[in-house]
């Protein structure tokens, strides 16, 4: 993990310094740099506050009801009306954090190690302190919490999506490998790394269950490249043009005489395999295929993947 590096005689600490400069379990360790804790401080304190409710009215007297809240701490909201009987209430209900148990900065110290890709076995050392350890039913289920998150922003944001291909451009599609007992089709567009992969409904590979998968993520007039797979022999039904290579032949058994080939879309199936049996815990496919697209969207794009782990819990946990 990256060690961060700090700039040098800034009094004024704004949000912005706290993520360019931000690595939770560096900075907790630190002990040369006197601000190293503040950092964390703040940006424990600016997160929260990003996942939590900022007002609530008072359901008896219709008025917005006081903050009470300690620096990394939830918080409560009160009414201090002598009367009312409401008096606090939690401000985490209905948001991310109901429910849990452990402290602010444990609980973001999580985030950032599942959003890092870490381990259990590392998530336990890095959050460990002297008053604390993680158990890994713990860490488990705060991974599964993350991932379920990450399932559902995924899944709403792929319906907003626009679809890859369109006249004139090649999309690769290929009906997967075997992945431990699932079909997977994947389709990616020539010179773009959108890269579309969804579970065949019913582990069947068929014309009635592909054809409309494409229709789904595939523009009409894409000159679409597959092998010779029957499933794939409809499609210039549908407004596209079908293009195939023949595996089988022992000329030209990955590029076709006028250049077709699927050898992109096959390449990606390596990754997917590779990353699968590194997974330690299997979980359900479908979500981790999910998770898979997740973290090859945000490398693949070089963005920050404890960021967008925020920005898919504040899309889920609406305030």
């Amino acid at each position: 993990m990256k060690r961060a590096v700090f700039p040098e005689k800034n009094t004024n600490v704004s949000t912005s310094i706290v993520k360019k400069y931000f690595n939770f379990f560096y900075v907790q360790r630190d002990h040369t740099y006197d601000r190293s804790l503040l950092l964390l401080k703040l940006e424990i304190d600016f997160n929260a506050e990003s996942l939590l409710p900022r007002e609530k009215t008072c359901w008896r007297h219709r008025r917005n009801m006081s903050v009470s809240r300690a620096s990394g701490e939830i918080g409560k909201f009160r009414c201090y009306k002598s009367n009312c009987r409401t008096k606090s209430e939690s401000r985490a209900i209905g948001t991310w954090f109901e429910g849990a148990r452990l402290s602010l900065t444990l609980i973001f110290q999580i985030m950032y190690a599942f959003s890092e890709g870490l381990s259990y076995t590392q998530t336990k050392k890095e959050c460990a302190t002297d008053d604390t350890v993680l158990s890994a039913r713990t860490i488990a289920d705060w991974f599964s919490y993350c991932r379920e998150t990450i399932v559902i922003y995924e899944l709403e944001n792929q319906e907003n999506r626009p679809k890859i291909g369109g006249p004139g451009k090649n999309v690769q599609i290929d009906e997967g490998r075997h992945i431990e007992g699932h079909w997977v089709i994947g389709m990616i567009e020539d010179g773009n790394d959108d890269l579309r992969l969804k579970v065949c409904p019913d582990n069947e590979r068929s014309a009635e269950v592909l054809v409309p998968l494409i229709q789904k993520h595939v523009q009409e007039g894409s000159i679409i490249h597959t092998d010779y797979w029957r499933a794939y022999m409809s499609l210039p039904e549908y407004g596209y043009i079908h293009r195939r290579v023949n595996h089988s032949d022992p000329t030209h058994r990955f590029v076709a005489p006028d250049g077709t080939h699927t050898q992109r879309i096959e390449s990606q199936w390596r990754g997917l395999k590779k990353a699968f049996r590194q997974q330690q815990h299997k979980h359900d496919f479908t979500d981790w295929l999910c998770e898979y697209s997740w973290r090859r969207r945000i490398r693949m794009n070089h963005m920050d993947p404890y960021e967008e782990l925020l920005k898919a819990i504040k899309h889920v946990y609406r305030l």
